[in-house]
């Protein structure tokens, strides 16, 4: 598999995108129940992050290109081309993530409005960047598995990434000013975190039938006109590691919800059980989008 580059800034791009969504949905009650200063400086360290990991998946699909320079071409053909309309709305949900940053340390205030534009621009980003894979001509990705693959990790890593990023202020916020109450996030707003990603990745698991089907009928009608790849018989050959990824995705959600439960029946906060399931979570996700890309034999 020589995809890395594309994987990482695939991955990367999710994360951001979701992790952008997830934490401007409770901006609106974390404003309410945080002091107006660690407010601040939260949501300033939540967007610098989500910056710092859309910046790494730029770096990676930079890597890619033969001739790094040769990097503004690709908005060439921004009214034909998925790939050109995904650099364009890549370089704007960055571009807003920043202006909302700097607007926050500027003004002091959040603007709801800026960031909102980032959530949408992200979610838009991530409809081009699946679109870049599913109109081609490698028979995997040319279903509407591809989107559901592309947003399920989008929810599911911006659910576990805004629980670790809490966890982590709450440990060593204090050094940046930023003070967290330990019930910042209630059991039943943990609740609704898990529930995005077991709906999440229900929801794909629930299509895989479908998707198996429509891959069995294709190679019995069509070609890959993609030589010399063979994409269904390189998905085909990987069974094991798809299998594992997806027990490795339900054994994280399972964990998590076994936490809150746990946490719910004693009274008291989650503990290394959500923690572990939300980093097995990102693993299992990683392992995914690897069996995405593996299309060489």
């Amino acid at each position: 598999m020589n995809e890395w580059s594309l994987l990482i800034f695939t991955y990367m791009m999710n994360a951001a995108a979701g992790l952008c969504v997830v934490s401007g949905v409770f901006a609106v009650r974390l404003s309410r129940c945080l002091p107006a200063d660690s407010f601040k400086h939260f949501m300033m360290l939540t967007i610098f992050i989500i910056c710092g990991i859309a910046g790494v998946g730029s770096v990676a699909s930079i890597t890619h290109l033969g001739v790094p320079l040769n990097a503004p071409n690709a908005v060439n053909n921004v009214f034909s081309a998925w790939l050109s309309r995904e650099v364009v709305v890549t370089a704007a949900f960055v571009g807003a993530l920043g202006v909302s940053f700097l607007w926050l340390w500027k003004t002091g205030k959040f603007s709801f409005l800026l960031y909102g534009g980032a959530m949408v621009i992200g979610l838009a980003d991530i409809f081009c960047m699946a679109s870049i894979y599913r109109y081609t001509s490698i028979l995997t990705w040319n279903d509407i598995n591809t989107y559901l693959m592309f947003y399920g990790t989008t929810l599911t890593l911006g659910a576990v990434l805004f629980v670790l990023v809490v966890a982590v202020i709450q440990k060593a916020g204090h050094k940046a000013g930023i003070t967290l109450p330990a019930d910042v996030l209630s059991l039943s707003q943990l609740w609704l975190l898990w529930g995005v990603m077991a709906a999440s990745l229900i929801g794909r698991l629930l299509y895989q039938p479908f998707y198996a089907h429509y891959l069995t009928r294709t190679q019995l009608t069509h070609t890959s006109i993609t030589f010399p790849l063979s994409p269904i018989e390189a998905y085909d050959s990987i069974a094991g590691l798809r299998i594992g990824a997806w027990v490795a995705a339900v054994i994280g959600v399972v964990l998590c919800g076994i936490s809150l439960i746990r946490a719910q029946k004693k009274s008291q906060t989650c503990g290394g059980g959500f923690i572990t399931g939300c980093l097995l979570t990102i693993a299992a996700e990683f392992m995914l989008r690897y069996v995405f890309y593996y299309i060489h034999i």
